[in-house]
């Protein structure tokens, strides 16, 4: 996937040459809910805490296309604490964190106020600490993951905007459809994300 990422990238990159193309640096940071689902559910003795995320992103457009292309790298980090439902003999104080590598869709105009969207698909590298002390029993897992989000956009100046965006997060949403006997804790489920961020034009 890193491969495939930086190849990506380069492309991106090369494609800039022109005068209606366009080269787009992003970054913020935010917070929301996070498994959700899980969380709600009264079965179940788990809790998260307000998570923290942030993101960093390249984003290649052309003024006559509809979409513009984003690679972004999405960080999610949460506090869990509970009975482990899978085993109710384990209790877990710990933290459930998140790397997602997202290919995505964006549409937004340059105008001085705009709204627009984005989704696409990403790789999720997630690690759950179920003991925030005791580090080696922490599990990693490795899983498709979507995104829709929502955008608006505020123009600074030519080169800078500001931007609010609310999204949708969907983890493994392909395992969603199993048996709910299969799931796993801070596995298939919703998060909802509110990020603020700033955007640098490139060229």
């Amino acid at each position: 996937m890193k491969k495939i990422t930086f190849i990506i990238i380069f492309i991106l990159i090369s494609f800039t040459e022109g005068k209606s193309q366009n080269l787009e640096l992003g970054f913020g940071i935010g917070t929301g809910t996070a498994y959700i689902i899980e969380n709600s559910d009264s079965g179940i003795n788990i809790d998260y805490s307000t998570p923290f995320s942030s993101y960093v992103d390249l984003k290649y457009s052309k003024s006559e296309n509809y979409f513009g292309a984003k690679v972004r790298f999405q960080y999610l980090n949460s506090g869990i604490k509970g009975t482990n439902w899978k085993n109710n003999s384990f209790e877990i104080d710990g933290e459930v964190t998140s790397l997602t590598t997202f290919i995505l869709l964006e549409h937004l105009e340059s105008e001085n106020w705009n709204f627009g969207y984005n989704f696409g698909f990403g790789y999720s590298n997630q690690i759950l600490r179920p003991d925030s002390i005791n580090s080696s029993n922490e599990i990693v897992s490795n899983y498709m993951s979507f995104h829709l989000g929502g955008i608006l956009n505020k123009r600074i100046n030519e080169n800078f905007s500001f931007k609010v965006e609310p999204s949708v997060l969907w983890t493994d949403p392909v395992n969603s459809f199993r048996n709910s006997d299969k799931w796993q804790i801070a596995g298939e489920d919703i998060s909802l994300l509110l990020q603020f961020g700033v955007i640098y034009r490139i060229n």
